[in-house]
């Protein structure tokens, strides 16, 4: 049995809060199945969630500052960003395709907010674990941004649709490599998809959410994690 007061929390963004896009009803949504917050739940672990939709690593940092202030009392806590991150404001890609644009936080700034959230952490006696980010989908989420836009445009400025999914895993292999330089545990997530042949289909619509099939696929990743490293206890 566990020990009820062992707790996880949890800061990350709409993939670990699982949110997806349903096609029918066309808009975004809570996902209806058991996300891995819920499986981690029913192993008799209180769960801290922090997540929120959009939300981006500067935000989090200052919302985890905050809140370690106040008291945060947990084993351990695993840090999910870089979605939203490595995103640009596609409106002004299309108007202005023959301007530089900046992601929301660039890789440099992405970096350091994930060791300052690291570093707070273990700070207050809490183990920091990472997790990396599920593959995107080029032509989805291509097809995705550039709705109700120019597409020649954004397609002028990004070169080739594939620069999409090279820059979305520039912020996952940064990810992976802050665990090592960091000495974190990291939560695998993408392997899972990359190892299906047509992982796609584990996304939604918009190219970017897992689906349902998806979220199963990150639940057994996350909640495996979870059981094992606390049944061995966290040090």
């Amino acid at each position: 049995m566990f020990d009820m007061k062992k707790c996880i929390a949890v800061w990350g963004d709409s993939v670990l809060k699982g949110v997806i896009y349903d096609e029918t009803r066309r808009k975004y949504k809570r996902l209806e199945q058991k996300t891995a917050l819920d499986k981690i739940a029913e192993l008799g672990l209180d769960v801290k969630n922090n997540t929120k939709f959009g939300l981006t690593a500067p935000k989090a940092r200052s919302l985890m500052m905050s809140a370690l202030e106040k008291g945060v009392q947990a084993e351990m806590a695993i840090i999910e960003f870089g979605g939203n991150d490595c995103d640009f404001d596609w409106t002004q890609v299309s108007e202005h395709p023959d301007q530089e644009h900046r992601p929301h936080t660039t890789l440099e700034e992405f970096k350091q907010c994930i060791t300052d959230m690291v570093q707070s952490l273990r700070n207050h006696g809490i183990t920091p674990v990472l997790m990396n980010l599920p593959p995107i989908h080029s032509e989805k989420y291509f097809a995705w941004i550039s709705r109700n836009l120019n597409p020649q445009a954004i397609l002028s400025w990004l070169g080739d649709k594939e620069v999409i999914y090279r820059h979305h895993e520039c912020y996952s292999l940064t990810v992976m490599n802050l665990a090592k330089t960091l000495n974190c545990d990291l939560i695998d997530v993408r392997q899972p998809f990359l190892m299906k042949r047509d992982y796609y289909r584990y996304l939604c619509e918009d190219g970017i959410h897992p689906n349902e099939k998806g979220h199963e696929l990150m639940n057994e990743v996350v909640a495996g994690y979870v059981q094992s490293r606390m049944l061995a206890g966290v040090h």
